[in-house]
C-alpha cells in the first residue's frame, strides 16, 4: 500500500464529490458523491492529528482477479499485508477528515463497475481500511465506504471531542 499512498461507535460519514465522465455525451460530467464513514468520532479525530490522511483508490472490478463480488475482500485484505499490487484505474488526493468534512476533493471516474478502497494512516501507517464495490451509472453515483481499524490490535485514543468539526482545523481545541 505504501506505493500507492504517494507517500465515529458514532458514525462520522465525510463526503467527496465523484466527477462522473458520462457516456457517450463528450466528457460531460455528472455530480456524485462517496462518504468515507468513520467507525467512530475518536477514530476521524485520530486521522485528524496525525498525516498524512485518507486517500480513495478505485479499482475496475472487472480488471481484478475472481469474481467481481470478491473484489473488495481481496483489496482490503491486501492492504492489511501491505501487499497491494492491482493498479487503481483512479485515486483521490490524501485528504485530511476535516477537509472532506468541507467537501474538498474530487474523484474523476466513469460509468462502470468499482471497487473503491479507502486507507487512512495515522503517523505513517495504515489504521482504518475499508471498501465498497458500487456500479457508477446515471442513476446510481453515491458510494459509502465503511472504515474499520486496519490492524485489530491497533487502540482508538481517546478524545475530549463530542464532534469531528471540534478538532477542525489541524487538531483544533481537544
Amino acid at each position: 500500500m505504501r506505493a500507492l499512498f504517494s507517500r465515529a461507535s458514532a458514525t462520522v460519514s465525510l463526503s467527496l464529490f465523484i466527477l462522473l465522465g458520462a457516456c457517450g455525451s463528450g466528457g460531460d460530467t455528472a455530480p456524485g458523491t462517496f462518504t468515507v464513514d468513520f467507525p467512530s468520532t475518536a477514530a476521524a479525530i485520530a486521522v485528524t492529528k496525525s498525516t498524512p490522511g485518507v486517500q480513495v483508490f478505485v479499482f475496475s472490478t472487472t480488471a481484478l482477479d475472481g469474481s467481481p463480488s470478491a473484489a473488495c475482500e481481496s483489496l482490503v485484505e491486501d492492504s492489511r499485508n501491505n501487499n497491494l499490487s492491482a493498479t487503481p484505474v483512479a485515486s483521490s488526493a490524501i485528504l485530511t477528515p476535516c477537509e472532506l468534512m468541507a467537501g474538498k476533493g474530487s474523484l474523476p471516474i466513469g460509468y462502470g463497475s468499482y471497487a473503491f478502497l479507502a486507507v487512512a494512516q495515522k503517523s505513517g501507517k495504515d489504521y482504518l481500511v475499508g471498501c465498497a464495490e458500487q456500479t457508477i451509472s446515471s442513476t446510481n453515483t453515491v458510494v459509502t465506504i465503511p472504515m474499520t481499524l486496519a490492524n485489530e490490535t491497533e487502540d482508538v485514543p481517546s478524545t475530549s471531542c463530542t464532534s469531528l468539526s471540534q478538532a477542525c482545523p489541524s487538531g483544533g481545541s481537544c
